[in-house]
């Protein structure tokens, strides 16, 4: 259960954060949301694909960390399998509240960071201190604090890059088949990425446009992601034969 509080020097005084990974911590997930900012060092480790929300029909970008729902290939015992994790990841267990308007952009001055003090990350005795003696941020805490500066542009960015892929009917469903066992094949429906015919189909004036905002090295990052599918079913298989 989640309790996320905002964060105050009094109250948190003697708050510490344990930084390490592992089950205890949450990350035995198979899907990690991820922004666009990301992709470059993503597409290194992860297939990066998008995921439609059953409840909303609203797409997200989500980075591949297993097969299994609460399974993370990535995570071996209290070791992340990765030279790069994902900024969902590493902003545990704080985020940012944003109170404003429907459509209203984050500042400053509308969000405020929150802790969800029933994550195991919050300790008192052992951990990085987020506040010195003298109620100031700590440097982790800086750290942490521009980590979340850069998520929640990150995730504004990334909504804007997923309302111009739907808006040039650039999204496609495709299915992942895979042969883990190696007795049988496996598939996983519900995962979409880009369009790359429709993509090459663009005239040239929206092909600049994208060009200028990013989207068209996005796009092609993600379709060039899904290679590293191979390396999550070895992954996968090294695991099974454990």
């Amino acid at each position: 259960m989640t309790q996320f509080t905002a964060l105050d020097k009094h109250t948190h005084r003697l708050t510490r954060i344990l930084t390490g990974h592992g089950a205890q911590y949450g990350e035995n997930i198979h899907l990690v949301p991820v922004v666009i900012e990301e992709l470059m060092h993503l597409i290194l480790e992860y297939p990066v694909c998008l995921i439609k929300d059953n409840d909303t029909g609203q797409f997200g970008l989500q980075a591949l960390l297993g097969f299994e729902v609460g399974g993370n290939l990535f995570l071996q015992g209290e070791q992340w399998r990765a030279r790069y994790v994902p900024l969902h990841i590493k902003r545990q267990p704080f985020m940012v509240a944003v109170n404003a308007k429907t459509g209203e952009q984050p500042t400053p001055e509308n969000t405020v960071i929150t802790i969800n003090n029933n994550n195991n990350r919050v300790q008192e005795k052992q951990g990085e201190l987020i506040f010195d003696k003298d109620g100031n941020i700590t440097p982790f805490m800086q750290n942490m604090n521009n980590l979340l500066s850069s998520l929640v542009s990150g995730i504004i960015q990334t909504e804007e890059f997923i309302k111009t892929l739907l808006a040039h009917n650039l999204i496609e469903a495709i299915q992942l088949t895979v042969n883990i066992t190696g007795d049988s094949e496996q598939r996983f429906d519900g995962i979409y990425t880009v369009n790359e015919q429709a993509l090459k189909a663009l005239n040239g004036e929206t092909l600049v446009t994208l060009n200028k905002k990013g989207y068209l090295q996005a796009c092609y990052m993600l379709l060039a992601s899904m290679g590293q599918v191979q390396k999550l079913v070895a992954m996968r298989r090294e695991k099974h034969k454990k």
